[in-house]
């Protein structure tokens, strides 16, 4: 009798788990179901909240190896208006491979005629040193940032230019980095 209760209690115990591992299994898949609606719903909110006057703002996915040092990325955008200045913003969305605290980057505006407009050597802290926390907005193991890299930007003349973005970090492969973008606003 007792070899009886006792593999009957086993068999209980063996449902119970296996009704909670279901469970669980459920729920994580019911996360990375969210956790994948919101990698694509909240950068097209972004996107569409901010369609204001903007002259342009562009997204670029990095491959699943990360970002590679030679693969500049290319934004060509027109001013129309002269008498305005303007503010570059950098958005970086990175994962928790990402292995440094911080990222440089160097954003370069050319002219129509290759010209350097502007340029400059940006850093972006993206994880507290003290602490490693991401300081970005984030979503599982996603964090997003944005930063104001020209604040007061002016342009020569009408027409045509083209953003460069380049990664300056010693590693020629940036692991964790999974999209970068740029957009230009005009300031009120």
């Amino acid at each position: 009798m007792p070899k009886t209760r006792e593999r009957l209690l086993q068999n209980l115990l063996r449902r119970s788990l296996k009704r909670n591992l279901n469970r669980d299994l459920l729920e994580m898949a019911l996360r990375l179901q969210l956790l994948k609606f919101f990698e694509l719903v909240l950068p097209l909110s972004f996107l569409m909240a901010c369609q204001g006057d903007q002259v342009f703002d562009q997204v670029s996915k990095m491959g699943e190896k990360g970002w590679l040092q030679k693969n500049q990325i290319s934004y060509p955008f027109e001013i129309k208006k002269i008498d305005q200045s303007y503010t570059l913003y950098v958005a970086i969305r990175q994962s928790n491979d990402y292995p440094f605290n911080n990222f440089y980057f160097v954003p370069k505006i050319l002219g129509s005629n290759g010209q350097v407009i502007k340029q400059a050597l940006a850093e972006a802290i993206l994880y507290d040193p003290k602490s490693g926390k991401a300081k970005g907005k984030g979503l599982g193991d996603m964090y997003s940032h944005k930063f104001a890299i020209f604040k007061q930007l002016k342009f020569p003349k009408k027409g045509k230019y083209t953003l460069l973005l380049s990664h300056d970090m010693r590693t020629d492969t940036l692991a964790g980095i999974i999209s970068v973008g740029a957009s230009l606003i005009p300031n009120p």
